[in-house]
């Protein structure tokens, strides 16, 4: 999650580190963070120095969400005892939002593109240093569907919903409608009263559905279904 530091920074006159394995992040970059947060001292290395501690503020470059990099978080904010007078911005370049926002789990205060960094590092600083946290602009919009589409799995579901124009010239609309009735939980005869048709010509279309679709039963049929992205669920 994006957090503000308790000071910004723990001190007026920061040690900074940048975790830059291969120095990507150009050095006009650093001399501005390094001049614009007034450092004492920046750092640059490929790896987490055993004496992390002593920094005020990291700049970590992420390559990708991987387990390498999830661990070596996990160690910058053991060492650092979970504290948020520390300062941690995250350097990317140019992922897309979804293998970033599993970084939110930690506590970063910032995540931003090499890109958006080159051209606005001082407006980046600037908003970091009177608000503690910045979040690069194009990130805004895909963070908040990330959000709604938590908050949406967490709620029940109140129907499943066949998506009939994706089977549309695979299943016929007979089939389309039992299997609808099908996702709905009804059984054959119920099935057959809601459709004003006979038992059997209902048994008889769910045999056909089957075949097309190759399921094993009716309860196959749901699963595959649902697998196949025929299958909307409204909560």
């Amino acid at each position: 999650m994006l957090v503000k530091t308790k000071q910004h920074f723990s001190t007026t006159h920061p040690k900074i580190l940048f975790i830059d394995q291969q120095e990507r992040v150009p050095s006009s970059v650093v001399d501005t963070i390094s001049n614009q947060l007034n450092a004492q001292s920046v750092t640059i290395k490929g790896t987490i120095p055993p004496a992390l501690s002593q920094y005020d503020c990291l700049f970590y470059f992420v390559d990708e969400y991987s387990g390498t990099t999830i661990s070596a978080l996990g160690e910058v904010f053991g060492d650092w005892n979970g504290t948020n007078e520390k300062c941690v911005i995250l350097i990317h370049d140019n992922y897309k939002d979804k293998d970033l926002f599993p970084y939110l789990k930690f506590c970063v205060n910032g995540i931003v593109s090499l890109s958006f960094l080159k051209k606005h590092c001082g407006l980046m600083l600037n908003h970091l240093l009177d608000k503690g946290v910045f979040l690069e602009p194009n990130l805004h919009q895909g963070l908040v569907k990330e959000i709604e589409t938590r908050k949406m799995k967490d709620l029940p579901i109140k129907k499943l919903v066949l998506k009939k124009e994706q089977v549309i010239g695979i299943l016929s609309p007979n089939e389309q409608d039992v299997l609808q009735l099908i996702l709905d939980g009804l059984n054959n005869r119920q099935i057959a009263e809601h459709l004003y048709l006979a038992q059997s010509t209902v048994s008889t279309i769910i045999s056909h559905l089957l075949r097309k679709i190759q399921a094993n039963d009716r309860t196959d049929a749901m699963v595959k279904a649902i697998r196949n992205g025929w299958v909307e669920a409204n909560r």
